[in-house]
């Protein structure tokens, strides 16, 4: 039988190779042997978010933030989920901790943008994006923050962005970044 790490693991693979039914049986797996484990509960999240289930991904994500308050990734998921089901106040929650706490610069950045998005400030939330770049390492998050700068300058094929749109855009808001807390 295999422990929760090694199903997470194979979860994370699965889910690279877009073999999401095989993620969701490793997670679900994982979650059996391992309950309260906040990285099965990120990732499981973000594989149901992954694939437009919103709602159960954010009692996940919630459920991964009770596991690790500190989880500061799955916190900003979180918002951009809430943003997903037009829950600004919520999204706006989970972004001011975030901006206010993280000891992660880029992250701080980033929840600081969406603020400034919420409050359809899109120029000042442009600059924080493009400071959030320059200490961003994660190469898929730094790929969904550069959908979002772009969707805020109205570059073509790109919808703008601002509170009542957040809809209409999941790709950038909820990106393919779950391995920026994989484990060892």
């Amino acid at each position: 039988m295999l422990d929760a790490s090694e199903q997470l693991h194979l979860a994370i693979h699965a889910s690279n190779e877009g073999n999401h039914h095989a993620a969701l049986s490793y997670l679900k797996d994982a979650l059996k042997a391992d309950p309260d484990n906040a990285q099965v509960l990120y990732f499981l999240a973000a594989e149901h978010a992954e694939l437009g289930l919103y709602e159960r991904a954010k009692t996940e994500m919630e459920a991964a933030l009770k596991a690790a308050p500190g989880l500061d990734i799955a916190r900003f998921q979180l918002g951009l989920l809430c943003l997903q089901l037009q829950n600004t106040e919520d999204a706006s929650k989970a972004f001011e901790v975030i901006a206010n706490g993280s000891s992660a610069p880029d992250l701080k950045l980033f929840a600081a943008a969406y603020l400034r998005i919420i409050a359809s400030d899109t120029a000042e939330a442009t600059d924080l994006l493009k400071s959030g770049l320059e200490a961003c390492e994660n190469k898929a998050l730094r790929g969904d923050m550069q959908r979002v700068i772009a969707s805020l300058s109205g570059a073509p094929n790109e919808p703008e962005l601002g509170a009542a749109q957040v809809d209409e855009s999941p790709a950038v808001f909820l990106g393919a970044y779950r391995n920026t807390e994989e484990p060892s």
